[in-house]
């Protein structure tokens, strides 16, 4: 069972806070669930791409991850505030920022060297950007976490 706990800002708008997880001690920040559903997907695309199953679709799976953790990353700057993380500048949380856009970009290129047509090189990437994006959740997580604790 999910629950949802929604805050409201000046304006009189909700904003989701964090969502109680099957008990009500356990709580996770609405925006985290976000990122690591993100993630989850990405994954579910890697691992048909790279166990060869349909791979235009595990390409648009993938696709929409990495679509889904760019926007909950940018939306927040646009006004979204129910993305928002409000972290600060620890060392980790922008290392984890920089990977971040490096995972971007890769996936960017990890695409145009599929339409090339070297599949070997293309699941090297694949399994970098797994990786990348893994250390880039922890850096994140423990940046926000410690930071605050």
């Amino acid at each position: 069972m999910f629950r949802v706990v929604v805050a409201f800002d000046q304006q009189g708008c909700g904003v989701v806070r964090y969502v109680h997880i099957l008990r009500e001690n356990i709580l996770v920040p609405a925006q985290d669930i976000v990122y690591f559903t993100a993630y989850v997907i990405f994954l579910v695309g890697s691992s048909l791409t790279l166990r060869q199953i349909r791979p235009v679709v595990s390409l648009w799976v993938m696709v929409t991850g990495v679509l889904i953790d760019f926007f909950a990353t940018i939306l927040p700057n646009a006004g979204f505030k129910s993305l928002a993380i409000g972290i600060g500048s620890s060392p980790e949380i922008l290392a984890g920022i920089t990977l971040g856009v490096l995972v971007w970009t890769v996936f960017l290129a990890a695409v145009f060297v599929r339409l090339m047509g070297r599949q070997s090189l293309y699941y090297s990437i694949i399994v970098a950007i797994k990786i990348m994006w893994f250390v880039d959740l922890v850096l994140l997580m423990y940046g926000v976490y410690t930071i605050k604790a």
